[in-house]
């Protein structure tokens, strides 16, 4: 009789049809979401005390609660995007290009991400001011109201398991999804890169229901989309994205907090003006396209 293993599974569906493949990723994606969601709920449930109620009204004002809020996140976000990205790979021998990637990019892409928040601060403001309809924006305060609580920390600990929770698990399961599958996949169904790295952020920028910053976070994917065709190595997005999210984490820590600078970039009032100082938003753009020609370039080589 004929021993079926792990490895007798792998690449057993790289011959299907690109409509076939689609449809194995998405019942993956809706299995593994399921499973890792019902996990996590039953970890909570198990090991936390009122587990149940945890679940139930998930309070926002309790510390501990939170913390299983964010294990119960943790679980859902790997179960949403990276392992049935990973399983799918390993199906299809799907290819998302985890190339090494040069010193010299890796600090260009630090340092892009970095010098491009004035400007990505000063499209929020700008987005905030747009009317969208109340039952639009009632998803954007839930959400809000989970990122406040989750950015509450008191400990080290809490920073590396919010960093891990709200920037790891997300920069590597969502760049495996968008720019590593989506992006290429429209690329070979358009013929065009630029109009499959505009679709792929476009839907990055939707996927994540949050109307007041849907166009900041649309040009976040974009940049992303071509940092990674630039390059041709997941990794570099997965930094970028990762810096991007650790950036806001880390200036909500108490200590940061004690810095000028930091209170000076939280401070902003959303129903006025944009109050972005503009030789900031030029200085930030400026510096951008400088360092994303050079990483062109680099990548060139």
């Amino acid at each position: 009789m004929q021993k079926y293993t792990l490895m007798g599974f792998k690449g057993i569906y790289k011959h299907k049809s690109s409509v076939s493949k689609v449809g194995i990723l998405f019942l993956l994606i809706f299995v593994s979401a399921v499973l890792h969601t019902f996990i996590g709920a039953l970890i909570v449930y198990l090991f936390a005390e009122n587990g149940l109620q945890i679940i139930q009204n998930q309070d926002l004002s309790n510390q501990i609660s939170v913390n299983y809020l964010k294990l119960m996140q943790f679980f859902s976000a790997v179960g949403l995007f990276v392992t049935p990205t990973f399983l799918y790979a390993y199906l299809t021998n799907f290819d998302f290009k985890f190339l090494a990637i040069s010193r010299q990019n890796s600090i260009l892409v630090i340092a892009i991400m970095l010098l491009i928040t004035p400007f990505i601060g000063f499209l929020l403001e700008w987005n905030m001011m747009i009317p969208f309809p109340d039952w639009l924006l009632s998803s954007d305060g839930k959400s809000e109201a989970i990122v406040e609580a989750f950015l509450k920390m008191s400990t080290y600990w809490d920073l590396l398991f919010t960093l891990l929770v709200v920037a790891a698990v997300p920069a590597i399961g969502e760049e495996l999804l968008f720019r590593g599958y989506l992006q290429q996949k429209f690329g070979k169904w358009f013929g065009n890169i630029h109009t499959s790295i505009l679709i792929t952020a476009f839907l990055f920028s939707a996927i994540h229901f949050h109307f007041q910053g849907i166009i900041p976070r649309f040009v976040l994917g974009v940049l992303l989309g071509y940092l990674f065709y630039w390059s041709q190595s997941l990794w570099i997005p997965i930094i970028a994205h990762f810096i991007n999210n650790a950036m806001a984490i880390i200036i909500s820590y108490p200590f940061f907090q004690t810095f000028d600078f930091v209170q000076s970039f939280n401070n902003y009032n959303e129903s006025a003006i944009p109050q972005t100082n503009i030789s900031y938003v030029l200085f930030s753009l400026l510096s951008v396209g400088l360092l994303m020609s050079l990483f062109y370039k680099n990548s060139r080589l």
